[in-house]
Order: C-alpha cells, then structure tokens, then sequence
C-alpha cells in the first residue's frame, strides 16, 4: 500500500530506502546460516508487500552480540544512515537489532527520530511511521527488556558452568 501525503497543494508519494537488518548471536542458535536464511525470506517478503519500500542494502552480523552496537554491518548501516542512503530500517524482530533496552530506546527515541528514519519490526508489529505508537508501547518495552534479561541470564549460566 503506498502512502501519500499533502505538501503545498500537491500530492507526493512517500518512498523508503531500506537496509534490512539480520542479527544473529552464537548464543541465541546453534544453527546460524539457516536461522540469517530464514530473517532474510521474512524480510524480503515484506518488502514484497509494500511497494513503497525498496531495498538499498542487506546488513549481516552473524555471530555478533546484540548486547552492544559493536557490530561491522551494524555501523556500516549506520553510515548508510547518517549519509541518508537509507530512510528505514526493518528487522524481523527487536532481539535481532539489540539486545540492550537502554541503547534500543537511544535509537528508537532519540536517533532515528532525528534522521528522520522508519523502523519497523516485522513480527513485533512495530512501525514508526504507519504506527508511531508502536515504539513506545508497554509490549514494545516489555519485550526490549525481556530480550535485555535473556543476556544476562545466559551470561551468568555460562560463568558458573566455566567455575564448576
């Protein structure tokens, strides 16, 4: 569905550039290339679907915590970003951009609103431009910081078996 609005007296279509993010930790699947295969088809499926989004870009980090913004495709996007060669970000889920709430809502409230960015999350349901609200309700927070706990719930599961 495309999207229009009015701007002095003319209607014009509102397009995105998109980078298609794929995240996936040695920690959270022990089959990596198929789980990148599968973020991969969901996104391309929905850009398939709305043909006011093109794809500029697929930004990979396979192997790359989400607990930190350390990643090389991650700032490569974000250079993509700044340099507004894309307007919109989609992610199949908020575990696959970060796992880290506070940085997420550095993102989400203060970052992409000041680049002007569209994010969406396909299986969250999360789109900053058809549903701003959908950043900053209690299902979004909830989630953002479920996906923060899993962390550390796994990083203290890994340094007690380590001292066994």
């Amino acid at each position: 569905m495309m999207h229009t609005e009015r701007v002095k007296d003319r209607t014009v279509t509102k397009t995105w550039s998109a980078g298609l993010y794929l995240r996936l930790s040695r920690d959270d699947d022990k089959y990596e290339s198929e789980s990148i295969s599968s973020q991969r088809d969901i996104l391309q499926d929905f850009v398939r679907r709305n043909p006011d989004i093109t794809v500029f870009d697929i930004y990979v980090d396979d192997g790359f915590t989400g607990t930190n913004f350390d990643r090389p495709d991650f700032k490569r996007m974000e250079d993509d970003l700044r340099a507004k060669r894309i307007n919109c970000i989609i992610v199949k889920d908020l575990s696959r951009f970060a796992r880290n709430c506070i940085e997420i809502g550095n993102y989400l409230s203060i970052l992409f609103p000041y680049l002007k960015t569209r994010f969406i999350c396909v299986n969250d349901n999360v789109d900053s431009y058809l549903d701003p609200e959908s950043l900053d309700n209690i299902s979004t927070k909830f989630k953002n910081l479920i996906n923060d706990e899993y962390c550390r719930d796994i990083s203290v599961k890994v340094k007690s078996s380590l001292t066994i």
